[in-house]
């Protein structure tokens, strides 16, 4: 379908709450779930034919000591990552402006958190954004990322959590058996559960106003 919005996602929580906005609103836009990582991510935007805009949107971590849960950044790519514009708006109801950086693999401590932020500059971090830019670039598609901060720069999360956490989706039984051999994860998973559904229901609002603006961006040259 030609002239269409995409919108594609990582995971089904990142996407829930804007599916049921855009539904409501009739809005003209496709959600896609990917799935985790690069690779996840190019394969969707692969798919994604004759799109007038691509929009990469998701959870992300926060390199900027100064965000917080649910903050929205629409965000240009840093580091190797294909350079994408960032929309331009005074509208109080889009996101700001900020720069992230795409990384192979979940950034779990604040030193690491630190280092990227020093090397890169970039004020948040994920795992799919720069396959989709670098699909769009090559098809001469226009491409925003949008991201909602689901843990800031000084949130450690745990190795076993990492582990759990690595395919998107963790099993209940899994989850349990993690609980007995380290009870202090119970605690990570709530502040997990409150931190991903405050970013994903931003994050909602935040694209429902965006592709509501139907922002005028180029293509990725």
């Amino acid at each position: 379908m030609a002239n269409d919005v995409v919108v594609i996602f990582a995971m089904d929580r990142e996407a829930a709450p804007f599916r049921k906005l855009a539904k409501r609103g009739r809005l003209p836009v496709r959600v896609l779930v990917a799935g985790m990582g690069l690779d996840a991510a190019k394969r969707a935007a692969e798919g994604v034919g004759d799109a007038a805009l691509v929009i990469s949107a998701g959870f992300c971590g926060a390199l900027n000591p100064a965000l917080k849960v649910g903050d929205v950044l629409t965000c240009a790519l840093n580091g190797d990552a294909v350079a994408a514009p960032a929309l331009r708006s005074e509208s109080p109801a889009l996101p700001r402006n900020g720069r992230l950086l795409t990384v192979p693999h979940l950034v779990a401590t604040p030193h690491e958190k630190r280092e990227l932020r020093d090397r890169t500059a970039a004020d948040v971090v994920d795992m799919e954004a720069a396959a989709v830019a670098d699909v769009c670039a090559s098809r001469g598609l226009s491409f925003l990322a949008v991201k909602a901060v689901s843990d800031t720069a000084d949130t450690a999360l745990s190795p076993r959590l990492v582990n759990l956490l690595a395919g998107g989706r963790v099993s209940p039984l899994k989850a349990a058996a993690a609980i007995i051999v380290q009870p202090s994860i119970l605690w990570e998973f709530q502040r997990l559960a409150r931190d991903t559904k405050r970013a994903a229901e931003q994050l909602a609002i935040a694209l429902h106003a965006v592709v509501r603006s139907r922002p005028s961006v180029e293509p990725i040259a």
